[in-house]
C-alpha cells in the first residue's frame, strides 16, 4: 500500500471511493490509482484534534488582528466552540479504548497549517479579514465532508455521540462565514486555494 493522497483536502483529481462494511469500526478509502487505505476509529479522533488545534491558533490570530468587528466576533465565536470540542476529544483520546493515530495519507492538518502560516505573514487588513474568512469556508465545508466520510470509523458511544454534535455546530460555522463573507462583499464560496480540490466519494 502506497502513501498516496488520501485526505480531506486533496490535490489534482484524487477521488475517494469509500465501501463501508455493516459492523466494522473502519473505512476503507480507495483512491482513483487503486490504493488502499483503512481509516480507523483513532485516525479519526487524530484528524479532529488536529483540525480543531490549529483552528483555535487560526481564530485566534484573527481575534487578535482584525479591526472588523464581524470578523472578530466570528473568530471568538471559533475560539470558544473548537477549543471546547478540542478537551472533549483529548479526553476521548486518552481512553484506552478510543486513542489516536495520525494516517500519514491524511494531509489535512499539513494544509490547515500552510493555511495558518500564510496568515501569519499576512499585514492585519482588509486583505487578511477576506482570506481568513475564505480559509474558514473551505476548512468548514471540508471538515463536514471528512465528518460524514470518516464518521463510519466511530465504534466508541461518545465518539458516535460527539460526531452527531459536531456535525450542526460546522453547519453553523459554515454559515456565519458565509455570512461574514457576503457582508465583506466576497463570493462566499471562494475556496483557500486554486489546488484545492473537495473530496468526491464514488458510489461503491
Amino acid at each position: 500500500m502506497r502513501a498516496g493522497r488520501v485526505a480531506v483536502l486533496v490535490s489534482g483529481a484524487v477521488l475517494l471511493c469509500l465501501p463501508v462494511a455493516k459492523g466494522r469500526a473502519q473505512v476503507k478509502v480507495t483512491t482513483s490509482n487503486g490504493d488502499v487505505t483503512v481509516y480507523t476509529q483513532k485516525n479519526l479522533v487524530d484528524h479532529l484534534i488536529v483540525g480543531d488545534s490549529i483552528e483555535v491558533e487560526m481564530a485566534k490570530l484573527a481575534a487578535m488582528r482584525t479591526q472588523n468587528t464581524a470578523v472578530k466576533d466570528y473568530a471568538t465565536m471559533l475560539v470558544t466552540d473548537h477549543e471546547g470540542h478540542l478537551q472533549a476529544l483529548q479526553k476521548m483520546a486518552g481512553e484506552h479504548d478510543i486513542g489516536r493515530q495520525a494516517l500519514a495519507s491524511d494531509t489535512a492538518g499539513a494544509a490547515a497549517i500552510r493555511a495558518l502560516t500564510n496568515l501569519q505573514s499576512m499585514a492585519a487588513d482588509s486583505g487578511f479579514d477576506r482570506q481568513f474568512v475564505r480559509d474558514q469556508i473551505e476548512h468548514h465545508k471540508q471538515e463536514l465532508i471528512a465528518v460524514k466520510m470518516f464518521g463510519g470509523a466511530a465504534k466508541d458511544d461518545d465518539l458516535k455521540d460527539d460526531l452527531k454534535r459536531v456535525t450542526p455546530l460546522l453547519e453553523r460555522h459554515l454559515a456565519r462565514a458565509r455570512a461574514v463573507a457576503a457582508q465583506l462583499g466576497m463570493p462566499a464560496d471562494t475556496t483557500a486555494s486554486p489546488a484545492a480540490a473537495t473530496v468526491t466519494p464514488k458510489k461503491p
